[in-house]
């Protein structure tokens, strides 16, 4: 397995806001296009995808020493400065990396084509692709700090902001600076020098001055209108376009960051030595500290009035003459607010007010716990703990509506909700609805308390608290796969927004189930708690105020393959992964969620097969057979599950085992047999042309014998003694011996027919009694050209001979039949068969057969096994003193 300490696992806080990392001295943070987040540390490079972090500079040439600043081009490659004052490149995609400068800088910044180094006395710009330098600011006492974006690049120096343009750099807002910092935005930079805040326009050459805001570190611009900054432990807002503060101590908790940093998804995070949490989501929050149990808001006037357990707040004070007006110097819980009758009506846990703010007049409308209200048709509907349904009409009188509560399901109400032209009142035993004037039908009963009623696409659906959300179909309620505990139904854009405990959940016609809305999950809503003015919701929870900039809630999007780790190394989801069977692989998924990630986890699908949970964010694979894999992986929070990602790998059997393997050693067996055949083929033609060589020499050897023997059987016949002539007989005899395997390389035919030829031979063969011979020859009245003749007598004699000497058989059959224009000759026996040795046998019999086969250029065929021999030639008919069918072509054409 790879090193331990090169994967981390990243340990979320209880918050959920911010992620405790088993490291240290982290310094700076990039992302990339992927969005994969990378920090410089004293490890050197890490790669972090909200579950793992990788440290690149074990799987690369990058130096394992501490790093300072890191800056990622929009091709991916990451420029790394560590504390030695190298800056080394590194491919993130392919992991390709290499030195490319030495400096003594401090801070470096890219643009599309240079990087810019920050020196303690000078700036310098180094092209990306020649990486050749020159220097664009120097003579200073000190550089404060640098900063490139927009096609911008601004530094601050001892002596002001400077503008660095492509020819020089001028110095925009002289000043002397000994402390502060910078950031570029679209049409200028925003900075700090000594104790103001500055924001510098080249657009209009202008600069604008903030001097109430005497600390700002790690300035950091959000787009389009607001820059963060740190005082101390505190994180502030101002708006770009007048430097105001907007907002201050936005984070949840007091920190001391060493930097800020805003994602591509406009996330405002916070760098501590050892920490990266988010300060704020896409929606901007304002935390609040009134220590209440539960808040609702409402507009009035220009302001949110917060109603809380403690009274009612406005910009985290107190609203004095509303609170002692209907606290009477008694702590009051407000549930709800309304408008109605020209006054706001605050509802509280000790009765009903109508409260002018213009006038700052309250008057008590009604005593007892009230825990809603509602406006319908120009009518106040209280709903009450103990007394049902409360109404008044525009004159803040009331209404009697005892016909309706005497036949409630419970004198506990809840709410009371129109929709369309029908009224629903939602109480802690059920669900009831108003029928004419004073009747009541009763929808539903159960063991919930119901808390609304809406209406969506023409359905009624009920929150409960306790069972859900139910739709009511065919007069049967069923229940949607949601929270347990709803507070509250808000009906907006064709969704159902639903106000829990544990956040805001979303439901649509579209869905199988409610979704969450990410950034809330970790607060508590109760009735009134969200507003919508225009385009925007507003939202106020136990402990924030809540700007939801994207009304849309988070869509649970497909997990990422982060990294597949083998034995050979790291390997990214887009390379063409193959392993041998023998190997592990972990394959390390991720949702590239950095926040908001409680009760995310994850599931794989394995070729198809069922859904399986991962326990942690890595499937360890092992084992596998050579074989095409899919997996699938998806994530899941509650009820909600994502789309799924896919991820294809091979596994391949040992190199020796390998379809590769087996090719190569067939190619090697092939070529191994071939060289095998032609070698013994030529060796046996090497013997073969020894063979014929010493078979000449010997029949030259004979003819000198011959000659010699000659003129000695001519002495010895010639002397007229018996006795000598016998000698010399004996002589000739010799010499006939000697001259007939010359004459014939071998079974001599000399004058006779080959029917004469073969009928000796058949007498001969009898004379034997050891294997019986059958002839059958049919050649009819042709007569075959002498060498013909003389051919077919050899195979026939050689074949016989081997036959008879050597098959260990009892029964030879020798056929020598003429069929149409070809001669047939074949030759079987009972025997053994002819061993492979005597196969490659160099002297007369098989070779001379096969030689004479080769002369005729026909087949020798020759059928061995342990039931016998065959041998069979077919010859060509070739008769004496005919022209043959060449011959006879040849004429025609000459005579043509």
């Amino acid at each position: 397995m790879l090193p331990a300490r090169t994967i981390i696992a990243a340990l979320a806080m209880q918050s959920g806001l911010a992620c405790a990392l088993d490291l240290e001295h982290l310094s700076s943070v990039a992302q990339d296009s992927n969005n994969f987040i990378y920090f410089p540390s004293h490890k050197g490079l890490l790669r972090y995808d909200g579950q793992h972090i990788l440290n690149l500079s074990e799987f690369s040439n990058l130096p394992k020493g501490l790093a300072n600043d890191i800056e990622i081009s929009k091709t991916d490659v990451a420029y790394v400065l560590y504390t030695s004052g190298q800056v080394w490149s590194i491919d993130l995609k392919t992991l390709n990396s290499k030195k490319f400068a030495e400096t003594t800088a401090t801070n470096i910044e890219i643009t599309k084509d240079s990087l810019f180094a920050q020196e303690r006395n000078r700036i310098t710009e180094y092209d990306l692709v020649t990486g050749t330098f020159s220097v664009r600011l120097s003579g200073k006492e000190h550089i404060l700090d640098i900063d490139t974006g927009y096609e911008s690049v601004y530094a601050l120096a001892n002596d002001g902001l400077y503008h660095i343009k492509r020819v020089d750099a001028e110095n925009v807002v002289p000043k002397q600076v000994n402390k502060g910092n910078l950031e570029v935005t679209p049409h200028g930079a925003v900075y700090f020098a000594n104790d103001h805040l500055g924001y510098y326009s080249h657009l209009q050459d202008t600069t604008l001055v903030n001097e109430k805001i005497s600390n700002a570190s790690n300035l950091t611009y959000v787009p389009p209108y607001f820059v963060y900054y740190t005082d101390r432990d505190t994180v502030n807002e101002v708006a770009l376009s007048t430097l105001e503060k907007t907002r201050t101590d936005i984070s949840s908790t007091s920190k001391s960051y060493l930097s800020l940093f805003a994602d591509k998804s406009q996330q405002l995070w916070g760098l501590n030595i050892n920490e990266f949490g988010v300060v704020e989501g896409s929606s901007r929050t304002t935390p609040l500290r009134l220590g209440s149990a539960y808040n609702l808001i409402e507009r009035v006037g220009k302001s949110w009035w917060i109603g809380s357990t403690k009274g009612i707040y406005v910009d985290e004070a107190p609203v004095t003459w509303v609170n002692d007006a209907i606290g009477q110097g008694k702590e009051f819980e407000v549930t709800a607010f309304s408008y109605f009758a020209g006054k706001l009506i605050v509802s509280t846990s000790i009765g009903s007010f109508a409260v002018s703010p213009e006038l700052k007049t309250v008057d008590k409308i009604y005593a007892g716990y009230v825990l809603n209200s509602s406006v319908i048709d120009e009518k106040l509907y209280l709903a009450t703990n103990d007394d049902a349904i409360v109404g008044l009409n525009a004159k803040l009188e009331y209404e009697d509506i005892n016909a309706i509560n005497s036949v409630l399901i419970s004198e506990e109400v809840l709410n009371v909700t129109q929709i369309g032209s029908d009224i629903y009142i939602s109480t802690a035993a059920g669900l009831d609805k108003v029928v004419g004037k004073s009747g009541v039908s009763q929808l539903y009963q159960g063991d919930h308390k119901v808390t609304d009623a809406a209406e969506l696409n023409g359905q009624l659906y009920m929150s409960t608290y306790g069972d859900g959300l139910l739709v009511r179909n065919n007069n049967e309620w069923t229940k949607i796969p949601s929270p347990s505990h709803i507070r509250e139904i808000v009906e907006a854009r064709d969704k159902l927004y639903l106000l829990t405990n544990n956040g805001i959940h979303v439901f649509s016609s579209e869905y199988n189930a409610t979704r969450l809305i990410r950034e809330t999950q970790n607060h508590s809503f109760i009735v009134g708690s969200l507003r919508i003015v225009d385009d925007q919701f507003i939202a106020i929870s136990d402990k924030a105020f809540i700007e939801l900039t994207e009304t849309q809630f988070h869509e649970l999007a497909p997990p990422v393959v982060s990294f597949i780790q083998t034995p050979s190394g790291i390997h990214f989801k887009d390379d063409a992964l193959e392993i041998e069977n023998s190997e592990w692989m972990v394959v390390s998924v991720s949702n590239l969620q950095y926040a908001n990630n409680e009760g995310v986890h994850f599931e794989y699908q394995f070729n198809g097969n069922e859904w399986r949970p991962i326990n942690s964010a890595e499937l360890h694979l092992n084992g596998l057979k050579p074989n095409n894999y899919q997996i699938q992986f998806r994530q899941v929070l509650g009820n909600t599950v994502s789309e799924p990602t896919t991820y294809e790998f091979k596994v391949r059997s040992e190199w020796y085992n390998s379809p590769k393997a087996f090719s190569v050693y067939f190619a090697i067996a092939v070529f191994v047999v071939a060289a095998i055949a032609f070698y013994t083929y030529f060796w046996i033609q090497s013997f073969r042309r020894v063979y014929r060589q010493n078979e000449y020499k010997r029949q030259s050897s004979n003819v000198g014998r011959i000659a010699m023997l000659n003129e000695q059987a001519k002495v010895l016949i010639g002397s007229g003694d018996d006795t000598m002539f016998t000698e010399g007989l004996v002589k000739l005899d010799k010499i006939s011996e000697l001259v007939a395997p010359i004459v014939n390389n071998g079974p001599y035919l000399g004058d006779q027919k080959l029917t004469s030829g073969v009928d000796l031979l058949q007498v001969q063969s009898s004379l034997q009694a050891k294997v019986k011979v059958n002839f059958e020859v049919v050649l009819g009245n042709i007569k075959l050209d002498p060498q013909l003749e003389q051919d077919i007598y050899a195979v026939v004699y050689h074949g016989l001979h081997n036959a008879v000497h050597h098959s260990e058989g009892t029964e030879v059959n020798v056929f020598v039949h003429k069929l149409r224009s070809k001669i047939h000759v074949n030759i079987e026996d009972d025997g053994i068969g002819i061993p492979l040795r005597s196969r490659l046998h160099f002297g007369e019999g098989l070779y001379k057969m096969s030689d004479v086969a080769k002369s005729y250029k026909t087949k020798f065929k020759l059928k061995s096994s342990r039931k016998g021999t065959k041998i069979q030639i077919v010859f060509p008919l070739i008769e004496r003193d005919r022209k043959s069918k060449e011959d006879i072509e040849r004429e025609i054409r000459e005579r043509m």
